[in-house]
């Protein structure tokens, strides 16, 4: 019988309804248009809200007595089919176990070194060998050119030490010879004031300027000849020098590059990139293949339930193990058991809210005919004519 019979019955049975309802309000303020029509706004969206949540909760309701219904069909599968339903979900239980593994060990190179290494895949290995050959070539080439320069050091030290030796010879020479001079004069003299016989005098200081001026020619002799050869040396050794300047120029140039291209600081580091490279495509590829297992075995798992009568296959998928934990599947059964309540909660709740404004309308219009205008346009526009 519609809301509307009401308006036909009451003419022939004014009788009060004698239930008492909540949303009741005083009759003085209904006789205010205002209050009047927010009162039955009020009742009439209450109504409209209970319908809904009353039919999304069926609705759920359902649903959950949908998993309850297949967790008893899962029950009840022979042993022979539950023990390939078990494999299926252990498959994927594991597989997704892997998967996650994976995914919590973080790359250990950057985006730039990966791409570097992708660009010269198939010869990194030549690259890696090529890099360490020429770091190892690097240091010899320093080490020559140490070695070289301290040569030079030591040749030039040797230079500086017989030219400073050759000038303090000169100046002693030219002492020597100033003093034979000297000495010479003063004999002169005394031969002629004294007439003495001054000989052999003389002819020693003769002899000694001799011997003087042959030690002072035969040391600048050998001076002047290691100098020569000193220079010589010195001169090969800068020519060394240069040479091995320009290797370790040319040499440092292509770590420079290949360090800068590799976005490496050595050999070492681009090996444990390629290392960490081939860690991550394997990753990957395992990766790749569990996602394609894993959907294989849903298909297979999906496909074994639905053999079984199983209404929603796809929600097992994510809970694969209640399917292989017996105490699970009690969990799973107890958590639809308190959803399922909750929800009978809910609708016993709102079929009492909407009792409640129903009734507050049916006591309205019982009580108030006058206002029967008012009270059918408010509920058509809500939709309640079938209420």
């Amino acid at each position: 019988m519609g809301f509307f019979d009401l308006f036909k019955k009451r003419k022939a049975d004014r009788a009060p309804v004698k239930e008492k309802d909540k949303n009741a309000v005083s009759e003085s303020a209904l006789n205010d248009r205002q209050a009047r029509m927010a009162f039955l706004e009020s009742n009439c969206e209450i109504i409209v809200a209970a319908d809904k949540q009353i039919l999304e909760s069926r609705k759920e309701y359902e649903v959950v007595t949908g998993y309850l219904s297949d967790i008893q069909k899962i029950d009840a599968v022979k042993p022979e089919e539950r023990k390939e339903i078990n494999e299926s979900a252990n498959r994927i239980i594991n597989l997704n176990n892997e998967r996650r593994a994976m995914q919590h060990t973080p790359p250990k190179i950057t985006i730039a070194q990966r791409y570097a290494i992708e660009q010269e895949e198939e010869g990194i290995e030549a690259e890696i060998k090529k890099l360490a050959e020429n770091e190892a070539y690097k240091g010899l080439v320093e080490n020559d050119l140490k070695v070289l320069e301290d040569e030079r050091d030591s040749l030039d030290q040797k230079i500086n030490r017989n030219i400073s030796k050759t000038e303090f010879n000169r100046k002693i020479l030219t002492l020597a010879t100033v003093f034979i001079g000297i000495a010479l004069i003063f004999l002169i003299i005394a031969r002629i004031r004294t007439g003495s016989d001054v000989t052999l005098v003389f002819a020693l200081v003769v002899a000694f300027g001799g011997l003087c001026a042959l030690y002072f020619f035969l040391v600048h002799r050998r001076m002047l000849k290691d100098t020569k050869m000193n220079e010589a040396m010195l001169g090969r050794a800068i020519t060394l020098i240069n040479k091995t300047k320009i290797k370790y120029v040319n040499v440092t140039n292509v770590l420079d590059y290949n360090y800068e291209k590799f976005h490496v600081s050595g050999s070492q580091d681009l090996s444990f990139n390629w290392k960490e490279y081939n860690r991550i495509v394997e990753e990957e590829r395992r990766f790749q293949k569990a996602e394609q297992l894993i959907d294989f075995y849903d298909d297979d798992l999906r496909k074994r339930l639905k053999a079984c009568g199983v209404a929603d296959v796809g929600i097992w998928v994510y809970q694969c193990e209640a399917l292989v934990d017996a105490g699970e599947m009690v969990e799973v059964r107890h958590r639809l058991n308190v959803r399922r309540q909750k929800l009978r909660k809910a609708i016993d709740f709102n079929n009492q809210q909407k009792k409640s404004a129903v009734l507050a309308l049916r006591s309205f219009v019982v009580k108030h005919p006058e206002y029967e205008f008012d009270t059918k346009l408010v509920m058509e526009r809500y939709g309640l004519t079938n209420q």
